[in-house]
């Protein structure tokens, strides 16, 4: 039927109608391998996926859709949120997504990319209101596994499979960043002072035992006294029997 209305075309109206024909109603489609079309004919949808292949059609009546189902990246920049608690932090965010039915796509959203990125920032948000900045700033990884797992399990994105999710930046104000900083290293002066005493505590301790039992037991006092005198090379010893 298409070649008739072609050949009829060329008759009718010859070579320069028909290029005019050609650009106005005409359309010349390309889908490659890692594409799946959708073709609308009279405002009804195929049934089935278009594949990989070269389609013409009449724009008056025909449309199509084209979906690239290789995994993309979506970036959240500069995303800033409240900590639990009540910091305010900025966040950069990557989500590797993949489309899995293109028809479903089409029909559920106006716009994927942006459903996407809105649905990823409330997650994000949901996420971070939950976690004090310590614990947020020891490990990255907590929030891209939290994140990911809320945006696998929400049903209005079943369309799509969430490959990952990674925190790309987490970034502080320049007061927080001081406060934080002076806060870590007392933090380590502490744990270092507290080490010290520690160490003290043992020696003093080990002290008091080795004094207990060589009042118990004399003969070990001689007995230490005399490896010493051994494994010391020129020093002078003087040693108090207690006669005179």
């Amino acid at each position: 039927m298409f070649d008739i209305i072609w050949l009829t075309a060329v008759t009718l109206i010859g070579a320069a109608g028909l290029w005019f024909l050609e650009k106005i109603f005409i359309r010349t489609k390309t889908i490659y391998e890692y594409e799946r079309g959708i073709r609308f004919h009279k405002g009804k949808s195929s049934h089935e996926l278009i594949g990989p292949g070269r389609y013409t059609y009449f724009t008056a009546v025909t449309r199509m859709e084209v979906f690239d189902l290789r995994p993309a990246i979506l970036q959240l920049t500069g995303q800033e949120v409240l900590t639990r608690d009540n910091l305010s932090v900025k966040f950069s965010l990557v989500v590797t997504y993949q489309i899995l039915d293109p028809k479903a796509v089409l029909s559920q959203y106006e716009n994927f990319k942006e459903y996407l990125y809105l649905t990823a920032q409330l997650r994000l948000r949901e996420v971070i209101s939950a976690i004090e900045l310590d614990e947020l700033l020891q490990s990255r990884q907590l929030i891209n596994d939290r994140v990911k797992e809320i945006l696998k399990d929400d049903q209005t994105l079943s369309a799509f499979s969430i490959i990952s999710v990674d925190v790309k930046d987490i970034m502080l104000s320049a007061e927080l960043k001081k406060i934080y900083s002076e806060a870590v290293k007392v933090k380590k002066e502490t744990n270092a002072a507290l080490e010290k005493a520690r160490g003290e505590m043992a020696v003093l301790r080990s002290l008091a035992n080795s004094a207990k039992l060589l009042e118990k037991n004399p003969e070990l006092g001689r007995l230490r006294l005399i490896q010493t005198i051994e494994s010391s090379q020129g020093n002078t010893f003087v040693i108090n029997t207690g006669k005179e």
